[in-house]
């Protein structure tokens, strides 16, 4: 088995969401990434789940906040 990190996006939204900056930091230390929709039917999201993947939910791209 791999020591690579398997990392599960799950996109909540309608609309695709485009590559992340957390997706892309990922990817540079060496991280798989697996993109799937909430709303996808769920025996892909339980397999890859039950594989190890780790999840982590990422909403649509909004506007920044001020702060």
């Amino acid at each position: 088995m791999s020591d690579k990190r398997r990392v599960l996006l799950l996109e909540d939204g309608g609309a695709p969401a485009l590559p992340t900056a957390l997706e892309d930091a990922l990817r540079a230390h060496g991280a798989e990434i697996l993109r799937m929709r909430l709303d996808a039917p769920c025996d892909a999201l339980l397999d890859a789940l039950a594989e190890g993947w780790l999840p982590v939910l990422v909403g649509p791209a909004g506007p920044a906040a001020d702060h």
